[in-house]
């Protein structure tokens, strides 16, 4: 489930088919005929969040002094299944926008987002991208549809302050299973606050089943995407580990209508002490939700013996596909600016993360690495003076990285299976006597007509 709220994204329904055709046109900006090219770019925080828009006006500021021939202007618009269609139909989609990787093959299919293949300058930091993740945004004829810019994996988030209240080693996170339920048992039997949550609506409850179905050991679908596989041991294993939690050992809260701000809000506000989410929701919890850096704790998914691996999925930005050929390489510019350039030498690697740790933006922060090792090393290198994130303490996820499998998510009608597995989780948590073969049968049922429906 790909995201963003800075996380770009948030868990979203599935993306309806578009109209047969595009109207001609552009977004509504100047394509070059006055001399000037104007786009609009998405991802703009709004007033709530003062120190991400700072940072975004800021990279507006120094972009436009670098290049005076075009204009930009930020727009707080997001990816919602409610409201793309009506963005694109409109004309109003901006000519920067975030999409989940998840979403990318689909809208290459039904020509909803631009061609850049040429506008992407082969020495450019964009070109450098890790292979396996540029196939996300590739057609079979090896044409490039749009630009990685944020990559994730699931980890388990674990507060470390109440870790400490509950006599519990912070630097010792639970590693299997069996000591996620110990430690959920301590922490509430000691602090009294809830030790274990998961997200459970808005296609929340899926993405964080699937996470850990990978860890116990299957995936959701067949890797061609043509089969649904949501009946297996392994994701009954990982109900069965709900339904302890919950109504034996009373662990589990007491709301299960969760979405993923209502759990990102409850984990920055010390009220949960672990769940299963993206990695890189650090931005947000500590940034724009106020949790301490030290409490913010992250540990690899635990995985069973028979165990895949974790989820990781990600953020593309595209391009608009009534932009000009001048907005389009307009757009590639400010995506590089935005995104990428502190990949591409010391100068601006130093200079963007000077300007964040002065905005209280975070500098080093747990993400995954669009690129290859040792260009990441190099960047911390550069801007080891600006880091202002105690990495130390995300030790075991980092070295997990480099080693525990990165599966993707379900190749299919991804967002409608995540809805079909949220009602299998509510059921779970919300009736004692649930009959989970039965929910698993029936849910394998829907997911595979929907797939089947095309």
């Amino acid at each position: 489930m790909n995201r963003t709220r800075m996380r770009l994204l948030a868990p979203v329904a599935a993306l309806a088919v578009a109209a047969p055709g595009l109207v001609a046109g552009c977004d509504g900006s100047d394509g070059g005929s006055s001399g000037t090219v104007s786009i609009t770019v998405a991802g703009m925080p709004n007033n709530q969040q003062p120190e991400m828009l700072n940072n975004f006006n800021r990279n507006i500021t120094d972009f436009t002094a670098a290049n005076p021939g075009i204009k930009v202007t930020g727009d707080e618009a997001v990816f919602d299944v409610r409201t793309f269609q009506a963005l694109l139909a409109g004309g109003k989609l901006p000519t920067v926008f975030y999409v989940p990787f998840t979403e990318m093959q689909g809208l290459i299919a039904r020509k909803q987002v631009a061609d850049i293949t040429a506008a992407i300058p082969k020495d450019s930091t964009a070109a450098r991208i890790n292979p396996a993740i540029q196939k996300i945004v590739k057609d079979s004829g090896d044409h490039t549809y749009g630009v990685p810019v944020q990559a994730y994996s699931m980890g388990l988030l674990y507060n470390r302050d109440l870790f400490k209240k509950a006599g519990l080693d912070p630097d010792k996170p639970p590693t299997t299973w069996d000591e996620v339920r110990a430690a959920a048992k301590t922490i509430q039997s000691v602090t009294g606050v809830q030790g274990f949550a998961s997200m459970t609506k808005d296609n929340t409850g899926g993405w964080a089943l699937t996470a850990m179905s990978y860890a116990h050991g299957s995936t959701i679908e067949s890797a061609d995407g043509k089969h649904a596989s949501v009946d297996n041991d392994a994701t009954r294993s990982v109900l069965e580990f709900y339904r302890a939690l919950r109504w034996e050992d009373n662990t589990f809260g007491s709301n299960f209508l969760i979405g993923y701000k209502d759990a990102l809000d409850a984990f920055a506000g010390g009220r949960i002490g672990m769940f299963v989410q993206g990695a890189d929701a650090y931005k947000t919890v500590v940034s724009n939700l106020g949790m301490s850096s030290d409490a913010f704790g992250l540990a690899p998914l635990p995985q069973t013996a028979r165990g895949l691996g974790t989820l990781g999925g990600g953020t593309v930005a595209i391009i608009n596909p009534r932009a000009s050929a001048d907005q389009v390489k307009a757009a590639i510019k400010w995506v590089e600016h935005f995104w990428l350039r502190k990949y591409s030498g010391q100068e601006a690697a130093v200079a963007d993360a000077k300007a964040k740790a002065a905005d209280k933006q975070p500098v080093g922060e747990p993400t995954l690495s669009l690129f290859d090792q040792a260009t990441t090393d190099t960047y911390l290198e550069w801007v080891k003076d600006y880091v202002n994130v105690p990495r130390k303490n995300y030790a075991a996820y980092f070295a997990s990285a480099q080693t525990m499998a990165l599966v993707p998510e379900p190749p299919a009608k991804t967002q409608e299976t995540y809805g079909t597995l949220d009602t299998v989780v509510q059921a779970v948590l919300t009736r004692k006597d649930a009959d989970i073969n039965a929910l698993l049968n029936d849910a394998q049922r829907k997911v595979q007509a929907t797939i089947d429906a095309g």
